[in-house]
């Protein structure tokens, strides 16, 4: 029987894309930089790249965050501080707050039946901002950032500071959701989590990192967890 659900927030309950489009658009206007769809495509391949790489322990988060921006910003023939609209990106994106199709309707039915807890790799201002837009952080019984935490999912460590924050943690009776092979499914695997991969548009499983089950809607997750 399952009591405890870890759960990953970012396009798993927030629909990313939708909320870095947000952010983005609103901090080029600020530049006087017009916006179209094929900025949000650049950027999103340059931040994806960077986040893996943070994963692989390749790059710090520190450099992560403005280096995206250097990146991105050398396609516009303008003098622009990386950092500086590093900050700005970072001030919109924690206040958008776009779920996911049927998250806060899963979150309220699932809120009742375990114990939920949010498992990110995102920045504490930007997730806790969104949380708090959102409304939803009275689902979970805690969140974890690890920011905060200093390691990042898929590490053992991000999991063992989780487990030693909940009491009476019990392994097999925990499950893991999310969208990412690489943070969530590869990372759970290996710490023995029973893992679930929220994957709506049915995206092919790496071989290194084969959920236990899987999901294309949200709403398929209380029927599941009742199963388990």
């Amino acid at each position: 029987m399952i009591k405890t659900v870890f759960l990953d927030l970012d396009d798993t309950i927030f629909d990313f894309k939708a909320c870095e489009r947000q952010a983005l658009a609103a901090s080029l206007t600020k530049c006087a930089i017009s916006f179209n769809d094929s900025d949000l495509t650049a950027y999103s391949e340059i931040n994806d790249a960077m986040w893996k790489a943070l994963e692989r322990g390749e790059i710090t988060r520190d450099e992560l965050r403005v280096k995206r921006f250097e990146v991105f910003l050398s396609r516009f023939s303008l003098c622009l501080d990386a950092a500086q609209f590093a900050d700005l990106y970072m001030e919109h994106l924690a206040a958008t707050n776009v779920l996911i199709q049927g998250a806060r309707e899963v979150l309220e039915t699932l809120s009742k039946r375990y114990d939920l807890y949010a498992v990110t790799n995102g920045y504490e201002y930007t997730q806790r901002g969104r949380i708090r837009s959102a409304d939803i952080g009275k689902y979970f019984k805690d969140i974890f950032i690890s920011q905060c935490i200093g390691a990042v999912k898929p590490n053992k460590e991000f999991f063992d500071h989780c487990v030693r924050s909940i009491p009476d943690f019990d392994l097999s009776s925990t499950v893991l959701i999310g969208d990412s092979p690489t943070s969530d499914i590869s990372g759970g695997n290996g710490y023995g989590l029973y893992t679930i991969r929220y994957n709506p548009e049915h995206l092919p499983n790496p071989e290194y990192a084969i959920p236990r089950s899987e999901v294309a809607s949200l709403s398929e997750l209380p029927i599941l967890l009742q199963s388990l």
